[in-house]
């Protein structure tokens, strides 16, 4: 009875030896081998414009376990340089190569960012034979970071589904030498030195600036403008600093004044980056402001753009600011008779019929001017019969005008030219009102009386 005993013990003994012996002398591997050579993915010197740099490597893996298998990858360590400044997960991509396996399948067919957790990149078919697959990975810009060399790690491991085989580790190593063109560049749409501004028409209002921040400059700074003198005109004129602002627009990673801010004579800024100084652009838009308010002229000064940083403030550059403010000298009559001053249906013993008459000026062009009427004719009938003079009458009313009226009292209207109005000595624009009365009188027959007035407005 012992003996049986003994004999089934050695028996379960020497079985469990055997299948420890067998699964360590399994064959369940995986390697990696880049298909430039060595043992490293090195995608050597990149720049951040040109096509994206690619690199392929296969995956080996031998397995005689029975069992169906999958391998998986993870970024263990991020591409960084020694400053601790990293590539973000969008700059490094991975694809299968279609085709270059034999039985198991992949899902990465489609590009697919390299993440710090598990990517399953390939699963053996059911039996888990031996296969091999290729893959590509893509270092893709912008990389929004310094100049350098940067280092990473990726571990793939093979791992037996439904085994109990322990998984394997295997890590590569991935670098890059970034030469990443850092700078900033400011210029206006057009490519001229001149930011022009003008009140001619809508669309020369405004004029834009674009500022290009062109590779990563791996810091956090600010742009700034600074004004360097008045905006003078050649007739030693001044156009205030509110009459042009400026806002940014489609800045992707800093920020800056996206409402309009005027001028200034201080240090404005115009843009302050990300924590780590990402490539960026925008557009800065100046604009003319109520420029009718403004003297006529051609304004100019320069605008100078700094760059400011924790331990550097240089000059980027600086463009001529030129505003124009066209000539506005208008005379407008309110309401648009063409001249003519009309009474119908005078009766001798009807109260007096008023024609009124509207006049505005605007001007610009900052000097003293007067409003003349002319009466061409005097007013008759249809029979040529005229009114006496002494029966047409005018006189003014001010609309809040700033110069001098004439005739605050009725007067005869006379023939020939007649001075209205004489404005501030600043000629500035103006508005006032005239009333022009018909009185009747039994000596004068009945019907309508028209005239023909003509309004004209000159510099004095």
């Amino acid at each position: 009875m012992k003996k049986n005993i003994v004999a089934r013990s050695l028996a379960v003994l020497f079985i469990s030896a055997f299948l420890v012996l067998e699964n360590a002398f399994a064959a369940f591997n995986i390697s990696v081998s880049p298909y430039e050579g060595g043992t490293d993915l090195r995608f050597g010197k990149v720049k951040n414009y040109g096509p994206y740099t690619s690199k392929e490597l296969t995956i080996n893996i031998t397995s005689d376990i029975g069992a169906q298998y999958q391998v998986t990858q993870s970024f263990i360590e991020p591409l960084s340089n020694e400053q601790g400044m990293s590539l973000t997960q969008n700059n490094l991509t991975v694809y299968g190569v279609g085709g270059s396996n034999k039985f198991g399948t992949f899902p990465i067919v489609n590009e697919s960012p390299v993440v710090a957790g598990k990517t399953l990149l390939y699963t053996s078919n059911s039996t888990g034979d031996p296969d091999s697959f290729n893959l590509a990975y893509v270092l893709k810009y912008p990389y929004r970071v310094s100049s350098g060399f940067y280092r990473g790690r990726i571990a793939f491991m093979l791992e037996p589904i439904g085994s109990t085989q322990e998984p394997v580790t295997i890590i590569l190593n991935v670098n890059a030498d970034l030469d990443i063109e850092s700078g900033i560049e400011i210029k206006t749409a057009m490519g001229a030195n001149d930011i022009r501004l003008s009140s001619l028409q809508r669309d020369t209002l405004s004029n834009n600036v674009l500022i290009e921040i062109k590779g990563g400059m791996g810091k956090q700074f600010r742009i700034f403008q600074l004004v360097s003198q008045f905006l003078d005109s050649a007739e030693g004129k001044q156009l205030p600093y509110e009459a042009v602002n400026f806002k940014i627009s489609e800045a992707k990673y800093g920020s800056g004044p996206t409402q309009p801010i005027a001028l200034s004579p201080r240090q404005e800024t115009v843009y302050s980056s990300g924590a780590t100084g990402e490539a960026d652009s925008l557009v800065v838009t100046y604009n003319l402001v109520e420029p009718e308010k403004q003297k006529a002229g051609r304004y100019r000064t320069n605008i100078k753009y700094y760059m400011e940083s924790p331990d550097n403030n240089e000059l980027l550059g600086s463009l001529n600011l030129e505003a124009e403010i066209a000539r506005v000298f208008d005379l407008v009559i309110i309401p648009e008779l063409g001249g003519v001053i009309e009474f119908r249906d005078l009766k001798p013993q009807a109260t007096p019929k008023q024609s009124e008459v509207r006049i505005e000026v605007n001007n610009n062009t900052g000097k003293k001017y007067q409003v003349s009427q002319q009466l061409l004719t005097g007013l008759v009938n249809r029979e040529g019969k005229s009114i006496p003079p002494g029966n047409f009458t005018l006189r003014q009313e001010s609309l809040g005008t700033k110069g001098v009226l004439q005739f605050s009292s009725p007067v005869g209207v006379k023939m020939g030219e007649t001075v209205l109005f004489v404005s501030d000595k600043e000629g500035s624009s103006d508005k006032f009102k005239i009333i022009y009365e018909l009185i009747p009188s039994l000596d004068i027959a009945a019907g309508n009386y028209s005239t023909r007035m003509t309004y004209s407005i000159s510099e004095l």
